[in-house]
């Protein structure tokens, strides 16, 4: 503990606990890689055949970033839509096709009664058996996935979405992590597909496996190595903002800065403002950029604007972004070296299946969770915002906005 003196009941560090819960849903999922294996097989033919693959397993704020076909790493194998399928996707949907979806719907039962292989994504922003009853939104009919779907495929997202549980917040769970779930079985289909195309074998687990035991061993890494100046940041970061400070995250191909931004169960004060400059109080706030590639100019261009606007900048990004490190206050590696992809294809040039995007969100959330954990030892308990995928979501925030907005944190 950081301050042992002000416990206030709890037995681990935010930090820690939001680390430990994120590595649960990826081990859970690295066990049912030859699910995700068969599913791949499934695709696989559907692909062969001149059939499609649709995807929109988007819930949520980062997947419809991190997912979409242009993301460095993609092959775009997939018809992926951020959004939900036109009518006439859906009208063109029948046997042989494979839909992937979080949606539990009329235009997803349609697709199953077509011919179309439905698979139901779980996730917490749509009503299924892990929730408890009354705790989320019905979905249409009060169906649940598996009367609409083919397949229902779990992604181990609690039903509360966050991953930790904070004693000054007994109304939610805080911290989201059900971007971790949805992106890492987007990239596992992913790598098992595309190998299979490369190599004429059938999926079986094996490639996707791979993919969750390289980011489970560089998290595990990072935890043993950078912990410790985590969380000592991390009290740096909430003195900070408690002085009046502000909260900016920012990442190029937007994932992880959508992540922070008005996402259900997260703290309201990231990207909540304006940037300032140093005499109206930018001297006190702290830009935190999740780099997706070592030294873009554009993210170098945002650690210049944050040095002359007075922040303190934190870096999450590759072992190769120099000049990114020595703009920065603080850098953590994220032990992803590649420009894109990690998962290499026999015939194709360039690796597919990219960690950054969820290695950088974990680190990004053991950094927040901790230093909402300092805040809150410090009396400074700050405001969260509640999915309004919940029957009281829109309610909550309209309570807790205004203090929100008076305060700043």
């Amino acid at each position: 503990m950081s301050n042992p003196e002000h416990t206030w009941g709890r037995t681990i560090d935010f930090g820690e606990e939001y680390y430990q819960n994120a590595l649960k849903i990826l081990r859970a999922l690295r066990g049912d890689a030859a699910i995700i294996g068969a599913l791949a097989a499934r695709c696989t033919a559907a692909l062969k055949s001149g059939r499609k693959v649709y995807v929109n397993a988007v819930s949520g704020h980062m997947p419809r970033l991190e997912l979409a076909n242009e993301r460095e790493g993609n092959p775009a194998l997939f018809e992926f839509s951020s959004a939900g399928f036109t009518p006439e996707q859906y009208a063109a949907m029948g046997p042989g096709d494979v839909l992937l979806t979080n949606s539990v719907s009329a235009d997803t039962l349609g697709a199953r009664e077509a011919g179309a292989y439905v698979v139901v994504i779980t996730t917490c922003y749509a009503n299924n058996p892990s929730t408890p009853p009354g705790q989320v939104r019905a979905n249409a009919n009060d169906w649940m996935p598996a009367d609409v779907a083919s397949q229902v495929l779990e992604s181990y997202i609690p039903w509360e979405q966050g991953l930790v549980q904070a004693p000054e917040v007994p109304e939610m769970a805080i911290c989201p992590g059900s971007a971790i779930g949805t992106c890492s079985i987007h990239w596992m289909l992913t790598a098992e597909v595309a190998h299979a195309l490369a190599t004429d074998q059938t999926p079986d687990g094996s490639i996707g496996s791979q993919y969750l035991d390289l980011m489970l061993q560089r998290l595990e890494d990072f935890h043993r190595r950078d912990l410790e100046s985590a969380n000592a940041l991390a009290a740096a970061v909430a003195k900070r903002i408690i002085a009046g400070g502000r909260f900016y995250v920012r990442s190029r191909n937007g994932g992880v800065q959508s992540e922070a931004t008005s996402v259900a169960q997260g703290v309201m004060l990231s990207n909540a403002f304006e940037p300032r400059p140093a005499a109206a109080g930018g001297n006190k706030d702290t830009f935190l950029i999740a780099a997706v590639s070592a030294d873009d100019p554009r993210e170098l261009a945002w650690a210049d604007a944050a040095r002359a606007n007075g922040n303190y900048i934190i870096g999450i990004g590759s072992p190769e972004g120099r000049a990114l490190q020595q703009r920065c206050d603080s850098y953590f590696d994220n032990r992803c070296p590649e420009a894109a992809g990690t998962i290499p294809i026999p015939g194709r040039d360039e690796a597919v299946s990219p960690a950054t995007g969820i290695i950088n969100l974990i680190i990004m959330y053991v950094i927040k969770a901790q230093f909402i954990d300092e805040m809150c030892r410090r009396g400074a308990v700050p405001y969260f915002w509640m999915g309004v995928y919940r029957p009281l979501g829109f309610d909550y925030i309209d309570m807790v906005k205004p203090f929100f907005k008076e305060r700043g944190y």
